[in-house]
Order: structure tokens, then C-alpha cells, then sequence
């Protein structure tokens, strides 16, 4: 069989597009070693949410250069999220590199060439996460150094929260994080809370293995848990309009409305 014989035989169909799924589409620019966001979201994605991402390269060290460094890559992978797809909103997934970089610096990389569409990343989505839940008094478990620990206490200062307590593990090798036991979070969780006054404990790093052990923790200690992927998550949701709706996975992913925020206030933290 020739072409033109093959031509022929070809049957050709037309069709009508089909509308785009009816769910929050999420475009993530992730870290090539960040071990733990993928498996986080896909338990609290559902129906509600899809995802479309990339991954960056990131130098293994968490060091303020190393963070500093990924800037150069945020645009070029926003770009290739879902390419010929529109996306409701733009994440990017490194709580510390957020903190170094700057918030108004990483949503402007991740719109280049992808238009006017709401952006995110932890560090903007756990602050508007604290507004959400009324938490002023905020203690810290951070994987990081002392050089990275220090700007994210800082920044939240500036902020207008109070930092109740900070404990750190000191990490330098990134593909360690994930492995930070529930032990461990335990063991840091009871330093916190002894410290005083505590609103809410915020568990940074998108590499922490903690969404799956919030609800867990959140009973045993009676204390909101936040950490960077259930913040990131409740937030780019939120920018779109939407409320997340994850049974099982603490208090700022259960759907109920905490307190009375202002939505420009969330939206002006993104």
C-alpha cells in the first residue's frame, strides 16, 4: 500500500474540544531533590485540584548561596509547566529559597511569559495561612542552618507575628530532609510548646514528611499545625477562589471558615 493508497484507506474523524476538567489547575515549579511534595498533594488533591509541574535544578547544601542560586531557573521551568495549558495559579515549592529570594522576586519569575494569573510559594502561602487561622504567636520546627533560620525569624517579625520558639535539626544535606522522623517532630513539638504561648507551630520545608502526620499531631498536642505543603496547598486554592477540603489533614485544610480575614490581605501576601 502506497501513500495515496493509504490516504484512502484512512478513515478521518472531526471532533468538538472538550471543556477543560472542571478543577483548579496548579502550575508547581518543585526542586529536582525535593523528596515529599508529590506524595503530600496527592492526598489532598482529590477531585479538587490538578497538578502540572517541573522540576529545577537546586546544589545539594542548604546554604543562603545555594538557595539564592535557584532564582535563575524559576522562569525558564514556569514556562514549561503545562505548556499550551492555562494554569489558575503558579506555585513555587522551596520555603527556604522563598525566604532568600524574596517574595515579590519569585512571583514575578513565575508569571515571565505566562500572564496575569495569582502566584504562591510556602513562605507567602504559611503567612497567609496564620492570618487565616487568627495565630499571632508562631514557633518554628525548621530543618535548616542557623544562616537560614535566622532571615525566616527575622521576615516573620516583619511580618507582624511573633516568633514563640524556633528549634532547629541543622541539616546541610537537602536529601536528608525527607528522612526527619515523627519522632523527631514530636521531640521538637514538646520543646515549642513548653516554650509558652503558642498559636500555631509551623513545620517549614516542603521536604519534611509532615502532611500525612498533622491531624496526628494536631490531637496529641491540641495545637494548629501548618506546614509548607499544607499551606502552599490551601493557598494557591485559595487564590483561585476556592476553599481546600482535605478531612484528616488539620484544622487549615478541614474546609471550615477559622476567622474572618480579609481576602485582599491573603492575596497581598502572595
Amino acid at each position: 500500500m502506497n501513500f495515496e493508497q493509504f490516504n484512502e484507506f484512512e478513515v478521518k474523524l472531526q471532533f468538538e474540544p472538550a471543556p477543560r476538567p472542571d478543577r483548579v489547575h496548579i502550575g508547581l515549579v518543585q526542586l529536582a531533590n525535593d523528596h515529599t511534595l508529590e506524595t503530600d498533594w496527592s492526598h489532598l488533591m482529590r477531585e479538587q485540584a490538578a497538578l502540572f509541574s517541573t522540576r529545577i535544578f537546586k546544589e545539594n547544601g542548604m546554604t543562603p548561596e545555594a538557595l539564592d542560586a535557584v532564582a535563575a531557573s524559576i522562569s525558564d521551568g514556569a514556562v514549561l509547566v503545562g505548556d499550551g495549558l492555562p494554569m489558575d495559579v503558579m506555585a513555587f515549592a522551596c520555603t527556604s529559597a522563598s525566604i532568600v529570594i524574596g517574595e515579590e522576586k519569585v512571583s514575578k519569575l513565575l508569571t515571565e511569559g505566562r500572564g496575569d494569573i495569582p502566584t504562591t510559594n510556602p513562605w507567602s502561602a504559611a503567612q497567609a495561612a496564620f492570618k487565616h487561622l487568627g495565630a499571632k504567636n508562631v514557633a518554628v520546627f525548621s530543618p535548616y542552618p542557623t544562616d537560614v533560620n535566622f532571615p525566616l525569624r527575622q521576615q516573620l517579625i516583619d511580618a507582624g507575628f511573633n516568633v514563640a520558639g524556633l528549634t532547629a535539626l541543622s541539616i546541610m544535606d537537602d536529601n536528608m530532609i525527607h528522612k526527619v522522623p515523627l519522632s523527631t517532630f514530636e521531640e521538637g513539638i514538646e520543646v515549642l510548646i513548653n516554650n509558652g504561648n503558642v498559636d500555631v507551630i509551623f513545620m517549614s520545608c516542603t521536604s519534611l514528611r509532615a502532611v500525612e502526620k498533622i491531624q496526628y499531631l494536631e490531637d496529641k498536642y491540641g495545637v494548629p499545625i501548618v506546614s509548607s505543603n499544607s499551606a502552599l496547598f490551601w493557598h494557591s486554592m485559595h487564590l483561585c477562589g476556592k476553599t481546600a477540603v482535605c478531612p484528616g489533614y488539620g484544622k487549615l485544610l478541614s474546609g471550615d471558615v477559622i476567622t474572618r480575614v480579609e481576602s485582599e490581605d491573603l492575596y497581598a501576601m502572595a
